[in-house]
């Protein structure tokens, strides 16, 4: 804890120096190095929520409390996923649409696991049956960008015509209690799962009603196209 260390006036310090080591434990999560910005915030917010800790002076994962010093792989990692734009383009004719400033903004916009779009990006499958996405600018192609709020409607409506013809594919809100901007939408049982890293029989049991409880203490799953 070099960073807390130096400065006589971090709570943490002041609470060693009162109290010492003897009644601490040390847990340290390793995740996967293939993690999201979000998952890692989500994890973050999970154990704060979990612990409620009285030595945090931010109870907001990832705000701008005090945070010791990220290390050069993660640092990399964010500026991969917040500073690459990612190219969007109508599967039709290739005409390219719209232009997301990172991956960050596809995931927060258009509400796209990281997983599903990782896999369009490396395999070249389009999305919904109707975009093609692209790291790369493909010159010969024909542009006719849109705005966000269009692109975000244009996505919802190819969403829901997807989810139309491939019904085995139920839509599911998923509601995290007391703080609506973490809800997240899921196509999928499996992208559901995959995301928490749950079991689906456990998930698909609270889908079903037969848990009244929150999964997890924290979500509420919800079909929206039963």
């Amino acid at each position: 804890m070099p960073s807390i260390l130096k400065t006589k006036a971090r709570i943490v310090l002041r609470y060693l120096n009162k109290y010492g080591f003897s009644n601490m434990k040390l847990t340290i999560y390793i995740m996967d190095e293939q993690s999201s910005l979000e998952q890692v915030v989500e994890l973050e917010q999970h154990f704060i929520d979990l612990i409620k800790p009285n030595l945090n002076v931010d109870l907001v994962a990832s705000s701008s409390g005090y945070h010791s010093p990220m290390c050069q792989v993660i640092r990399d990692k964010l500026r991969k996923d917040r500073g690459i734009p990612v190219y969007l383009y109508s599967a039709d004719d290739f005409t390219l649409l719209y232009v997301f400033e990172s991956k960050q903004q596809m995931y927060s916009s258009i509400n796209i696991h990281h997983n599903t779009l990782n896999d369009c990006l490396a395999s070249g499958t389009l999305y919904l049956n109707a975009f093609f996405f692209s790291l790369d600018l493909i010159e010969s192609t024909k542009t006719d960008l849109i705005n966000q709020d269009q692109i975000k409607s244009l996505v919802v409506n190819k969403r829901y015509l997807y989810n139309v013809k491939h019904p085995a594919a139920k839509v599911i809100l998923a509601e995290f209690k007391d703080d609506p901007r973490k809800n997240k939408i899921f196509d999928s049982l499996n992208s559901l799962a995959k995301h928490l890293k749950g079991d689906r029989s456990v998930i698909r049991e609270y889908l079903k009603g037969n848990k009244s409880s929150y999964y997890r203490g924290k979500w509420k799953f919800t079909y929206l196209n039963k």
